[in-house]
């Protein structure tokens, strides 16, 4: 049974700029190590950072949890199989919780990215 969907696009541009300004921090803040270290092994990372953000914002709009997209950026993780190049999410600590309340076993997601933008779609599913 589905219960939640979410969808999110953001410019690459933006993440782009933010990047180049060399906040580390604000990359630190919304991005885990094991999501720097991918995106920054790409011949055009802004475009996996962006995709990697509007992941993250589609689970937070898939879980009904916006409150939580501030300070919790890190609870939601992007990963690639490393055997199938498959993309799936880890969800940890109060975004865990937050989809083990709504009795969440499964995150599927999607992402696409272009030059300019970057776009994910996740669908919250939990078993029965």
């Amino acid at each position: 049974m589905i219960v939640g969907i979410g969808v999110d696009l953001f410019s690459v541009t933006r993440v782009e700029d933010e990047l180049d300004k060399g906040d580390a921090g604000l990359r630190d803040h919304i991005y885990t190590p094991e999501e720097i270290a991918y995106c920054g092994r790409k011949d055009h990372p802004g475009q996996h950072f962006a995709a990697r953000f509007a992941t993250k914002e589609a689970v937070f709009k898939a879980l009904g949890a916006a409150n939580l997209s501030g300070e919790h950026w890190r609870d939601v993780e992007v990963r690639s199989d490393p055997h199938t190049g498959r993309t799936y999410v880890k969800l940890n600590g109060k975004v865990k919780e937050a989809a083990e309340a709504l009795g969440v076993t499964t995150v599927f997601v999607s992402l696409s990215h272009t030059r300019d933008w970057a776009v994910a779609s996740v669908v919250l599913e939990r078993a029965g």
